[in-house]
């Protein structure tokens, strides 16, 4: 019945207006609920924790799980059906499904309970979750997915409000933290540690969060509760206090040592109450966070403040050091000239800080060598003698100094440094090149049987490696026999593939599960199960090479180099090609290899240096994008890329960047033009990695050395790495392929 006078809607229309006033009014309960939970507290989504990656794999399974023939064909059947609906979004039928064939799954059993509990804690049901991942729990050692039940129970029983459980199953997974995860447990334990009024104990991890990942949301919420915790006014409870100004200065120097500089200046805007000296180092630690962000000329204005404040203080003489380092960025006469400056201020000043006036130094001494001084970098590098400093400063001071005596001519100079560094540092990553370079030496003197010794000794520890390739080129040029395979006669006899482990229980159960969990349709889960299994046993060649090759098949590339390194490290450095025949696809393949010689077609360029340069680059993934915008196999920026297609009369768009064609011409056009310019290949490399403007720098001074030189002789340690690791890359293609 109708009132009269009064319009009434239709009855369509007031059913749709009463249900948008229920969606508004349920968003503001949602809302009102969100806000009043403290910061720390569990999310209100399940799914609103970091997930670990098993739990992240729907794009990566089979979307039919198949069938198999076997013994354990039906649990592997039944177990795939159920993970792939927990991964589809129907967690709660996959829970159930999952359950109900545990106890039938036989050598799947793990990764049931594990996918049953997923489910179950993705559909909210937290205490389903903790019953199902509860023998996960009770020995995650046994299971590649051990670790990660782990984490979801913990998570489950915060849900719960059980506190014990979850402090307990926290600090066990603390033990071998996994880096992704472990901000969100340490914030878990400090609040299970909290609500059971253990305050020192929660102070402690609250401390470890914040100054160990000290821009993550979980160091955020944890800061949250420390001051929660001061709050109560009890010492122990405010063990740590993320606002006092030592521990603002610390937060903030952390979080640029993690690279979030951004996080750091924003957390040092204000005084925060410093008093003189908390105020220079907040300015010391801007201009590093600046310095970070490439930001060199403000950075450089920072760190003048900041040593400006108390120039007598230690501060002042690191914070001169990094200005000087910061000026190294420009390339106008007056700041080179006061970068000397402030370098030779820290080397004369009379406070005795070693490590300071180690880095001065040879900081130094690089300066002057870049720009050619060599007898004066001599000089500034004979300052680091006597100075205790770390064996790896004091290692890269001796290093330096011993390649300038031989810069300067003086031989007999370098033959006893480079003797004495192998002697002082006999495992350095530079004492091959130490043997090498006094073969060199030796020679020089006319010593030719005392050079060929030397170049044999560091061929014979490594012949695979830089200095390994150079000594055997040497050796030659002396025209010395070069063995095949010279056995090191301090190391053992390297495992490298086929090598014969012996019968393992263990090893067969673990590549049996594998093949089962492939033959199911969860390819990805057997090769995380690979990767535990040689992870386990590093020493059997066998899981090492069924790991690979999973990986390999799903583009996984860091594990293949992960593994191989770990299993047939010793193989890579001193094996023969045959050795390491079965590695040569998955570790130096020759792809496109149809386009790079194309691309090469009237230039004496080596492909197997395009290959090389390509695998530093991108391991052959076309799809590859750095955090600086370099696209694609052989890393172009688009606007290299634009410049490079106008000489060859295209129009380069980014999106074709990926296309390995393009890609690849475009790539070896750039760098063909490099070598030409550069007039070497050590110089266009290093031109690649450090820009083309440093480089001619270093072209220009260093140049006329000859490209071994001008490599050691290049200051930055990155660049000067890169140039030895493609130079060393092309020498195995070239040993692997046998042409």
């Amino acid at each position: 019945m109708r009132m009269p006078g009064i319009k009434c809607f239709s009855d369509r229309f007031g059913w749709v207006w009463i249900a948008l006033v229920l969606t508004l009014v349920a968003a503001l309960s949602d809302t009102v609920g969100a806000a009043g939970r403290e910061p720390w507290s569990p999310p209100a989504a399940p799914d609103g924790i970091p997930l670990p990656r098993s739990a992240r794999l729907g794009g990566s399974l089979d979307k039919a799980p198949r069938p198999v023939n076997g013994e354990n064909a039906a649990a592997g059947y039944a177990t795939a059906l159920g993970i792939n609906e927990v991964l589809a979004g129907r967690e709660a039928a996959g829970a159930a499904r999952l359950a109900a064939v545990v106890s039938k799954a036989g050598p799947l059993a793990d990764v049931a309970a594990y996918y049953a509990g997923l489910g179950f804690y993705l559909a909210g049901d937290a205490a389903g979750a903790l019953n199902a991942l509860t023998p996960l729990t009770a020995a995650p050692e046994t299971s590649f997915l051990g670790r990660d039940g782990q984490y979801l129970a913990l998570q489950s029983a915060a849900r719960l409000g059980d506190h014990e459980k979850t402090l307990a199953l926290a600090e066990s997974w603390l033990t071998e933290a996994a880096a992704p995860l472990a901000p969100e447990v340490w914030l878990r334990a400090a609040v299970a540690a909290a609500a059971l009024g253990q305050d020192r104990k929660a102070a402690d991890f609250l401390r470890h969060l914040s100054l160990t990942w000290p821009a993550s949301k979980a160091a955020a919420a944890g800061n949250a509760l420390a001051r929660a915790l001061c709050a109560k006014g009890k010492d122990a409870a405010c063990a740590f206090d993320p606002d006092t100004p030592a521990n603002v200065l610390l937060r903030a120097e952390a979080m640029v040592e993690k690279r979030s500089p951004e996080a750091a200046l924003t957390l040092l805007q204000g005084s925060h109450g410093f008093d003189a000296g908390q105020a220079a180092r907040a300015d010391y630690v801007r201009g590093k966070a600046l310095y970070r962000q490439r930001k060199f000329r403000a950075a450089t204005g920072m760190f003048a403040k900041a040593a400006a404040i108390d120039p007598d203080a230690p501060l002042a003489g690191w914070a001169r050091y990094h200005e000087a380092r910061c000026l190294w960025r420009s390339f106008d006469a007056e700041d080179i000239a006061r970068m000397e400056a402030l370098l030779r201020r820290v080397l004369a000043a009379p406070s005795r800080d070693d490590p300071l006036r180690e880095v001065a130094a040879r900081h130094l001494a690089l300066v002057l060598a870049e720009n050619g001084h060599f007898k004066e970098a001599l000089d500034a590098a004979q300052q680091l003698k006597g100075l205790a400093v770390s064996p790896d400063l004091a290692a890269q001071g001796a290093s330096l100094t011993a390649i300038l005596r031989y810069v300067t001519g003086d031989m007999a100079g370098a033959v006893t440094d480079l003797e004495a560094f192998t002697a002082r540092f006999p495992d350095d990553d530079w004492a091959d090149g130490a043997r090498f370079w006094r073969g060199k030496a030796l020679a020089a003197l006319d010593r030719p049987e005392e050079a060929a010794a030397a170049y044999l000794e560091a061929m014979s520890r490594r012949p695979n490696t830089y200095y390994g390739g150079k000594a055997a080129a040497a050796l030659a040029g002396l025209g010395k026999a070069v063995p095949d395979v010279v056995a090191s006669s301090v190391r053992r006899t390297p495992t490298c593939p086929g090598h014969a482990d012996g019968f393992s229980q263990q090893a067969a159960d673990d590549l049996d599960k594998a093949r089962l969990l492939a033959d199911s349709g969860l390819p990805s889960l057997a090769g995380m199960e690979l990767d535990f299994a040689s992870r386990a046993m590093p020493e059997r060649a066998d899981l090492a090479m069924a790991n690979i090759a999973a990986a390999e098949e799903m583009g996984r590339r860091g594990t293949v180099l992960r593994t191989a390194w770990r299993t047939f490290g010793g193989c890579l450095l001193r094996g023969t090609a045959a050795d390491l025949a079965p590695l040569r696809q998955a570790l130096y393949p020759r792809a496109y290899d149809r386009l790079v010689v194309a691309a090469l077609k009237g230039s004496d360029i080596d492909p197997d240096m395009v290959y090389s340069l390509i695998r530093q680059e991108s391991f052959f993934d076309p799809k590859v994008v750095s955090g600086a915008g370099a696209v694609g196999l052989m890393q172009l920026m688009p606007a290299t890329a634009k410049s490079v297609g106008k000489k060859l009369d295209l129009k380069v768009t980014r999106r074709q960047l990926f296309d390995p064609a393009v890609n690849i011409r475009l790539g070896v056009a750039f760098f063909r033009e490099r070598v030409e310019k550069a007039g070497g290949l050590a110089a266009a490399l290093a031109g690649y990695n450090a820009g083309q403007t440093r480089a001619r720098l270093w072209t220009r001074h260093l140049g006329g050395l000859g490209q071994e030189l001008f490599t050691e002789l290049i200051p930055y340690t990155e660049t000067r790495d890169y140039v030895r690791r493609i130079t060393a890359n092309a020498m195995m293609y070239r040993r692997l392929y046998g042409d």
